[in-house]
């Protein structure tokens, strides 16, 4: 099995998650292995509003999951890039990053380890030891040196153990995202 076989049911639960922590009126929806222009597309669709973007020039990544949120006109889309495997690795976690880096009206990107057998340890040894010691930044605001614009986005690190339950890696200490509290927050605070 690959990740890929696995992107329909942790959105499915994610979505029953999300439920109980979005206000009511908040819409969303997912979409998932597929170009990025194609997933803003599908998006708008479903939602039935133009997501995000607006105009602006949308980057070919392909990505794996990608979720936009609606609450009257304004958008927030969140990235969840994910990989199947025994521990996660900085290498993984450092691909998400450089996504929101490209793609900048995604202002939230969660690392998804989907758990492969079983293992104590969710991230490798020198992963965890650089996010015990704050030495990882999830919070970035980066000034772009080609024009001077701003680019802000958030990250966090969760788990899913499949045909099991979802949950965070805690790094509220380097104001990552690590509840499903932070998350609900963040996604309607990221609403533009």
């Amino acid at each position: 099995m690959k990740e890929i076989d696995f992107y329909l049911e942790f959105s499915r639960r994610l979505s029953k998650y999300l439920e109980s922590y979005l206000s009511e009126h908040i819409e969303f929806a997912y979409s998932y292995n597929k170009s990025l222009d194609t997933m803003i597309h599908e998006l708008s669709q479903k939602l039935d509003i133009e997501v995000n973007f607006r105009g602006e020039y949308i980057p070919k990544l392909k990505l794996d999951i990608l979720f936009a949120f609606k609450d009257g006109n304004k958008t927030s889309l969140v990235l969840f890039e994910a990989k199947y495997l025994r521990q996660l690795a900085l290498k993984d976690y450092s691909q998400l990053t450089g996504y929101l880096q490209v793609a900048k009206n995604i202002k939230i990107g969660i690392s998804l380890l989907i758990v492969k057998g079983t293992s104590p340890n969710k991230l490798s040894n020198d992963f965890n030891e650089i996010i015990l010691l704050n030495k990882l930044p999830m919070e970035w605001k980066q000034i772009q040196s080609i024009d001077g614009r701003h680019n802000d986005f958030r990250t966090g690190i969760m788990y899913y153990q499949p045909n099991g339950s979802i949950n965070w890696v805690e790094t509220s200490k380097i104001n990552g995202i690590s509840s499903f509290e932070t998350f609900a927050q963040e996604i309607e605070k990221s609403m533009i």
